[in-house]
């Protein structure tokens, strides 16, 4: 079977793109080859920390998620990564030239939310295990239907009763300075 070049479904471009193909894909599973180049993001000298394996899994994912979204006929896809678990790296570092295998099945899923367990592997031998959360559709969108959206919890809007940094409400500083003077500490 034929898959469309991930640039043409991912949002992500060189030099972000790490991903080189999509080789396989079905309901709630997807396989995507990776090379490790140098010049590449990340890459010093001739190798790079297997770390690297985090992004390859999330973007393994979005690839998923991206090919589903267009086979239904949906427009572009978007999501984001939520968190990580369980990571095992077999190996310190991968090296200039390394062709992978990224391999990831859903574990999970509860509405817009999914867990992943996934596999990084050289040929036969596997050089990182983990699972990824990640969030299905638009982070902005999902967080203006939730239930706390407009209830003063963003952090980050500067509404009355919502900055805990600033000390211009009622709330208490993170910083412990009570928002008189900034060179001491509130008692």
């Amino acid at each position: 079977m034929a898959f469309p070049p991930l640039d043409e479904i991912l949002p992500h471009r060189p030099p972000m793109l790490l991903l080189d193909a999509l080789t396989a894909a079905e309901a709630e599973s997807v396989t995507c080859r990776a090379t490790v180049r140098a010049g590449a993001p990340f890459v010093a000298g001739e190798r790079v920390s297997s770390l690297i394996a985090l992004e390859y899994f999330a973007q393994a994912v979005a690839a998923l998620f991206a090919y589903k979204s267009r086979a239904g006929g949906a427009g572009p896809f978007r999501g984001l990564l939520l968190g990580a678990r369980d990571l095992e790296l077999a190996v310190s570092h991968l090296g200039v030239g390394d062709v992978l295998d990224v391999h990831c099945r859903e574990q999970w899923a509860s509405g817009p939310v999914a867990q992943f367990q996934c596999i990084l592997s050289r040929g036969d031998e596997r050089l990182a295990t983990g699972a990824v959360t990640v969030l299905r559709g638009d982070p902005a969108e999902f967080a203006a239907a939730s239930p706390a959206a407009g209830a003063g919890s963003d952090l980050s809007s500067g509404t009355p009763g919502s900055d805990l940094s600033s000390g211009t409400s009622s709330s208490p500083r993170l910083d412990g300075r009570d928002g008189r003077d900034n060179s001491e500490p509130a008692p």
